[in-house]
């Protein structure tokens, strides 16, 4: 039985699916944007400024280790777990506070993000400080995670 030549519809709907599908699988492959980094950044501060370094966890990775330079927030340098960085800052958060977190800038490119950042914060010691603190993120799941976080006397 011989086959018929596909209607124009049936090729304009199967036009129209295999754009939709290269547009969808582009969207994934360029992974979370400048919006999503920003979003990060905050819920960051937000962990911070609420004394709450388990809300940490919705920004670091699920796998490999992030780079701490940190002396009034730690004092910590190296590279450490997930984990390990919840506690530097939650140990820190039980005997000194962040009053205040203000992000100063985003720049966002397809395989990292920089964040820069301003605390206002009371030491170990009780002193008042500010810090400027500059974030790398990569993403990792669609989200971005912090793989750097360093303190940078302001």
């Amino acid at each position: 039985m011989p086959q018929r030549a596909p209607s124009s519809a049936t090729r304009t709907r199967v036009s129209v699916l295999a754009l939709v599908l290269v547009l969808t699988g582009t969207a994934r492959a360029t992974g979370p944007g400048p919006a999503e980094a920003r979003e990060a950044a905050l819920a960051f501060g937000h962990a911070l400024t609420s004394a709450d370094a388990t809300l940490l966890r919705t920004v670091l990775p699920s796998d490999g280790k992030v780079q701490l330079r940190l002396e009034l927030l730690g004092p910590e340098q190296g590279y450490f777990s997930t984990r390990q960085v919840e506690a530097v800052l939650a140990d820190f958060l039980s005997v000194g506070n962040v009053r205040a977190y203000e992000l100063l800038r985003v720049e966002c490119e397809e395989t990292i993000a920089l964040i820069h950042a301003r605390a206002a914060l009371t030491d170990r010691a009780g002193r008042t400080a500010r810090v400027k603190l500059h974030l790398s993120l990569r993403p990792e799941a669609g989200r971005w995670v912090v793989r750097e976080i360093r303190e940078v006397a302001s």
